[in-house]
């Protein structure tokens, strides 16, 4: 056995792709995958409606945790994760004890041979928090966006992180911006704050290095990649698009499923743009490099982002990309440089960045070129993401 074998690491999610095509956490498992290659990881995560038996994931074992009848499993996996679950459907509010107790129980049952819990999102570190503590394990737990935003808007989210902060021995922030938020709320909690940011698929890189530049092609078109769901604001793209003046044809592709595609269906119809908006719907994880290397340009409209992994990966596959002006965004793109940012809410200034980039290619190639480079310069690479969350196990697991 390798010697880097030796560290064994239980890892508890609410999102991890089960089934082959899911997306759900899908920047999870891709971490886990690198993990695997170098030590020994078991994932702990909610079952579904069609999984519910341990599997094998390449080197890691993923055990899914079984909390109501199978049809009832809807808390996870679905577009939004557990948070859209429980707008969308209230009554589905009496499984989440249930829900917890199971993962709690799974987490004590597998973490008693491991060496460090490594949770995902603030209600995973609560519940590996108490469970490190009861075994005298030490606990490892990344933040990413929704996190932050619920906490600071929510008095219980913000409970719920403080919790999951104070029983933590170490706190993983995704961007840069999380982790001044947290440094400023919490200060006593400073030394136990680290910044990895996620990597990205070498598929991407590959596209972005082999880019292939369309001159004679009369259509242009922008591309979005995410779960429908209000959060993504995905229909500031839509009324952007509805007022660019169209001197070429225009085309958006809208990849990803969720609740919100019946009202965005209906808006297209509504703004007569119906005929230019393409729903590709849920996307297999495998096939997102090739859509992006179709497409011209990135948009991305979200309200709120941690730090947002579809937008990293349209920059490594060389292409232009237009994103709102949010937190987590801010540090990856530089205005007129590796892209171009608008205010969010303002389709207007949107739709103006939309046709500045239709009637200029070159702003496209240099803007996509830009972004690639950024992405390397870098070196966001799952492989390198693995290798510094392993040094920091090994930290932790020292003491």
């Amino acid at each position: 056995m390798n010697a880097e074998r030796t560290l064994k690491v239980t890892l508890l999610s609410t999102s991890f792709p089960l089934a082959p095509g899911s997306a759900s956490g899908i920047f999870v498992a891709r971490l886990v995958d690198r993990l695997a290659e170098l030590i020994d990881v078991i994932v702990i995560t909610p079952a579904d409606t069609t999984v519910n038996e341990r599997v094998q994931r390449g080197n890691a074992v993923v055990i899914p945790c079984r909390y109501a009848p199978g049809r009832w499993q809807l808390l996870t996996h679905r577009p939004g994760g557990l948070p859209v679950s429980l707008q969308k459907h209230r009554g589905l509010w009496l499984l989440v004890p249930t829900l917890l107790l199971s993962l709690a129980w799974r987490c004590l049952r597998e973490a008693r041979s491991s060496d460090v819990l490594h949770a995902n999102w603030a209600i995973c570190g609560c519940i590996a928090g108490f469970v490190g503590l009861f075994l005298q394990k030490p606990v490892l737990t990344t933040l990413r966006g929704e996190d932050v935003t619920r906490a600071a808007k929510n008095r219980i989210d913000n409970l719920l992180l403080k919790l999951c902060v104070k029983i933590s021995r170490g706190v993983v922030c995704v961007s840069n911006d999380m982790l001044d938020w947290l440094n400023s709320r919490l200060p006593a909690a400073a030394h136990k704050l680290i910044l990895i940011e996620n990597g990205v698929d070498e598929g991407f890189l590959k596209v972005g290095g082999g880019r292939v530049r369309q001159a004679g092609r009369d259509t242009v078109r922008f591309i979005t990649v995410g779960s429908l769901i209000p959060r993504k604001g995905i229909d500031q793209i839509i009324q952007a698009l509805a007022q660019i003046n169209i001197s070429s044809q225009l085309r958006l592709e809208i990849v990803g499923g969720g609740p919100e595609e019946t009202r965005l269906r209906k808006l297209a119809d509504d703004l007569k743009v119906s005929d230019q908006v393409y729903f590709s719907g849920p996307v297999a994880p495998e096939y997102i490099p090739g859509k992006l290397s179709e497409a011209d340009i990135f948009i991305l409209a979200s309200h709120s982002e941690g730090r947002p992994n579809a937008l990293v990966e349209a920059m490594a596959a060389g292409m232009p990309v237009i994103a709102s002006d949010i937190s987590g965004v801010r540090e990856l793109v530089e205005q007129h440089r590796t892209g171009l940012l608008f205010t969010d809410g303002n389709a207007g200034q949107l739709a103006g960045h939309m046709q500045a980039l239709v009637s200029d290619r070159e702003l496209r190639e240099r803007l996509g070129r830009a972004g690639h480079e950024f992405v390397i310069g870098r070196g966001y690479t799952w492989s390198d993401c693995a290798r510094r969350y392993i040094q920091v196990y090994r930290q932790i697991a020292q003491g």
